[in-house]
């Protein structure tokens, strides 16, 4: 079996690539929108200048210990975002890119590109204990979200995210 995983997921989303982009660069938007931390069971908060490289979302467990992070490491206006992702387990080689192109008539396409190579013997769990599949699907959801996100013109500070944060 191969080390490495590699896969697209491409959505059509009704917003301007500038939009779509914003939604993807800002880690505390990119949080109101994911599937992650509801669906692990996590928390997140983001540390560094947000939307910017060197930005990043810390993944906290229930309480409160960092088990992980995504970084902003590079990024092209409007077009392309990457991150870094580390997280508790074996060492790993994690790459999450999203690309943004305008389509037409104010809709933008946006591909969710994924990269992880695994060291030796790790490949072969990921793959048998589902690892992979369950990652992919969870692409998916946040591509569902991106697109609820910005087709419902929802930003950051008028999120329910943010509302529950400042009570």
């Amino acid at each position: 079996m191969p080390r490495k995983v590699e896969y697209a997921e491409i959505i059509d989303i009704k917003g301007t690539p500038e939009k779509v982009f914003q939604s993807i660069v800002r880690q505390e938007d990119l949080m109101a929108w994911s599937a992650w931390p509801s669906e692990t069971g996590s928390n997140c908060k983001v540390e560094g200048d947000d939307g910017k490289i060197g930005a990043q979302t810390i993944y906290l467990d229930k309480k409160n210990n960092k088990f992980g992070f995504q970084e902003v490491v590079d990024m092209n206006a409007n077009s392309k975002v990457t991150f870094h992702v580390e997280s508790k387990g074996p060492p790993q080689k994690t790459l999450l890119e999203f690309y943004v192109a305008p389509k037409s008539d104010n809709t933008s396409t946006v591909i969710l590109y994924f990269h992880n190579e695994f060291p030796w013997v790790v490949h072969l769990a990921v793959r048998l204990f589902g690892i992979v599949r369950w990652t992919r699907g969870m692409h998916v959801k946040d591509l569902d979200g991106l697109k609820r996100y910005v087709e419902n013109n929802e930003t950051y500070e008028g999120h329910p995210l943010k509302q529950a944060k400042a009570a």
